[in-house]
């Protein structure tokens, strides 16, 4: 905490003067941004027997680029480095953390638009819920979409995405793996600000080793659901759909093919100024590599409650998951069944327009029918964050 503090106290001169400043070459912004944030967490590892705990810094530098060419083309990208730093087993747990982002969007005539944008990150942090050990990692995401009126009120859009996934170390070679995906949307706009969509994906997932073909296998996605001003009050986007997936290889008893209801939603309430309600929601397949089930099934509830009082915005957090697994576990006669749930509060206070204090504790509890996945996990943290 010491050295966090010292670090923070060289950086804010430095800090005041570029914001100050407001950062821009010619069309070109530059926005800086920096994070210093130390935490003590209890259980590392996220084990149920003899659990860890370590005090652990986790600073970040970035850089985001926004250049306005024109009235029509947009050029965005960003890079940040987060270095961890554990107060334990530092040769195994200390890590630098890469992400990267390029994008543009062109505003065509007649209210068409295309975009692309690319994601890459070089990481320790787990994928999903399912993984608890912290292993380095390679993502890549691509994206492409094309947006066009058809006529009256109704609408298109094209839409392309590549996921690269690479584990650079051992154990978790079996999730390296390819995705890709492609398909459209036809929207119908009911309000001004408010949108009907059918959206359909046609998938592919190519695992990259030979013995992990069983996984490969193709899917179709159908969609339905509304996206902008929901209500008074209320915005975001809510979907309901279905998966059909079918893998090209057996592997032990399991379905080849498989029908998974899903749904998504996001709504952000503003019931009273200065009061936001987040609302998020999802159920769908996630991949796995545990025993013969070649992915679990995810059902996921989040609610945030945040309120401004003056210059502190103080914040209550819950989540809920369970993870169904659809194969029974070796030697066993049942299906592997987790519940995860959380709990968090912040508070985080204003010390400039462009600085930021945040005091915050998460609490991470798992439970499943097979014991040895149990486990759980107190964060307490202190973070100063400036952005420019």
């Amino acid at each position: 905490m010491k050295n966090l503090l010292i670090a923070i106290a060289l950086v804010l001169p430095a800090a005041n003067a570029a914001a100050q400043q407001n950062l821009k070459l010619g069309t070109l912004e530059i926005h800086p941004q920096v994070a210093m944030q130390a935490s003590y967490d209890n259980n590392i590892y996220l084990v149920k027997q003899a659990p860890k705990g370590a005090m652990i810094s986790r600073n970040a530098f970035g850089v985001n680029l926004l250049n306005k060419v024109g009235s029509r083309l947009d050029l965005r990208g960003g890079y940040t480095l987060e270095l961890l730093g554990y107060g334990a087993n530092k040769a195994n747990n200390d890590a630098a953390h890469h992400l990267a982002n390029l994008g543009a969007e062109w505003r065509l005539p007649k209210n068409m638009s295309v975009s692309i944008d690319d994601s890459w990150m070089q990481t320790t942090d787990q994928a999903t819920s399912e993984l608890t050990a912290r292993a380095k990692r390679v993502q890549n995401t691509a994206a492409f979409g094309f947006e066009a009126p058809i006529r009256g009120k109704f609408g298109f859009n094209l839409a392309a995405q590549h996921t690269y996934h690479n584990y650079l170390v051992g154990a978790n070679s079996s999730l390296d793996r390819q995705e890709m995906l492609v398909g459209g949307d036809i929207t119908y706009k009911l309000q001004p600000k408010t949108r009907l969509f059918v959206a359909y994906r046609y998938g592919t997932l190519a695992y990259k080793e030979a013995a992990d073909e069983t996984n490969d296998s193709t899917y179709n996605n159908v969609d339905f659901g509304i996206t902008g001003n929901i209500a008074p009050k209320i915005t975001g986007t809510a979907k309901a759909g279905v998966q059909y997936r079918n893998y090209a290889n057996d592997l032990g008893t399991a379905d080849n093919d498989t029908t998974t209801a899903g749904y998504s939603l996001q709504f952000v309430w503003k019931p009273v100024e200065k009061t936001d309600v987040v609302i998020y929601g999802k159920r769908g397949n996630v991949e796995s590599s545990y025993g013969t089930s070649r992915y679990y099934t995810s059902t996921t509830g989040d609610l945030t409650v945040s309120r401004q009082v003056r210059k502190v915005k103080a914040s209550l957090g819950f989540n809920y998951e369970t993870n169904d697994y659809p194969e029974l576990s070796t030697g066993t006669s049942k299906k592997r069944l987790d519940t995860n749930t959380g709990f968090r509060c912040n508070a985080e206070y204003s010390v400039q327009k462009w600085l930021k204090a945040d005091l915050g504790y998460t609490y991470k509890h798992r439970a499943s029918n097979e014991n040895d996945f149990e486990y759980s996990d107190n964060i307490v943290g202190l973070q100063f964050k400036g952005m420019f």
